[in-house]
């Protein structure tokens, strides 16, 4: 199995026909065959199933598939960082940002990173936290922030920011910033909540176990906006950290009061994965971020957060 192989590989799951592969690779098309050849019968299995409507992938294919993109990934990636010079920060990167976060970090981060690396090209993808660890530790992002301060086996987290969680309600509500309420309270609201078993609707859960209260499930939604939305137009509350509402918050289009329970906090950490060498990029963008975040903390522009970092 070299480089070509799976350069052959990939393009044809992209494009589903060896001619168009050939030209995308500027290479004959017997060669394109030949390298996917040499590759089914080294691996002793059929990697497409070839038809008159193209070149489909089978179940072996598709799992190679992701192992293939990721080698190739890797190898760009070294190529780069050895080509470079010592001083050259270059090459892409696709960043990981929880929803919540995504407005307050996103403009800052390209504006930071435009400015020092212009060589950089950086993606952002914006998940909820499991999503972000699944693609971290999948390779389709090489940095993330999430929710959680515990490494593991194949992330290594650095918890940066504390965040407590607020009650939110639409501004027809009697909820007061600076009267804080207890679960009892809290199970007196329909609540808008993620699907289980998303991360903050299990924290939830937790605290309202702990004090033998019931959850008045108001609606089941996994999209942030759309929970906002509903309690902004009056149906019912949500519970988020408040950086998430800055903007509904400088409208006055809803009311918040803080929650009376240690179980209503969370930590966001900076993950990078152990499986794989962080490059030179890698860990020059990680720091810009940990540095972003902190100025953020420290401007008050990160609402509600306390730093946490080193």
């Amino acid at each position: 199995m070299d480089i070509k192989q799976l350069r052959s590989f990939v393009t044809i799951s992209e494009t589903k026909n060896i001619t168009k592969a050939a030209a995308l690779l500027n290479i004959v098309q017997p060669a394109v065959s030949r390298q996917i050849h040499l590759l089914e019968e080294e691996l002793g299995v059929e990697l497409f199933e070839r038809g008159r409507h193209g070149m489909h992938l089978t179940n072996e294919g598709k799992i190679l598939e992701g192992y293939a993109r990721r080698a190739l990934k890797e190898i760009e990636s070294a190529k780069i960082e050895l080509t470079s010079s010592d001083s050259a920060i270059k090459g892409t990167i696709n960043i990981g940002i929880l929803g919540s976060l995504s407005e307050l970090l996103s403009v800052a981060l390209m504006r930071i990173i435009k400015k020092k690396y212009p060589d950089v090209n950086l993606k952002i993808s914006v998940g909820y936290s499991g999503h972000l660890k699944e693609w971290l530790e999948a390779g389709d992002i090489d940095l993330a922030l999430i929710y959680g301060s515990v490494s593991s086996k194949f992330l290594e987290v650095q918890p940066i920011v504390r965040e407590k969680l607020w009650l939110i309600g639409p501004k027809t509500s009697e909820l007061k910033y600076d009267q804080a309420l207890s679960i009892e309270e809290l199970s007196e609201h329909p609540l808008i909540l993620p699907y289980a078993p998303h991360r903050l609707r299990t924290l939830i859960e937790q605290g309202f176990n702990r004090e033998n209260k019931t959850i008045i499930i108001g609606a089941e939604i996994n999209d942030i906006n759309v929970q906002k939305q509903l309690v902004i137009e009056g149906f019912g509350y949500t519970i988020l950290p408040l950086v998430s509402m800055k903007n509904d918050l400088q409208q006055k289009i809803v009311k918040v009061a803080p929650i009376e329970h240690k179980d209503f906090t969370r930590e966001v950490a900076l993950a990078l994965p152990n499986t794989r060498h962080i490059s030179k990029l890698v860990h020059t963008i990680s720091q810009e971020i940990i540095h972003c975040s902190k100025i953020a903390v420290e401007t008050k522009a990160w609402l509600g957060g306390e730093w946490i970092g080193k």
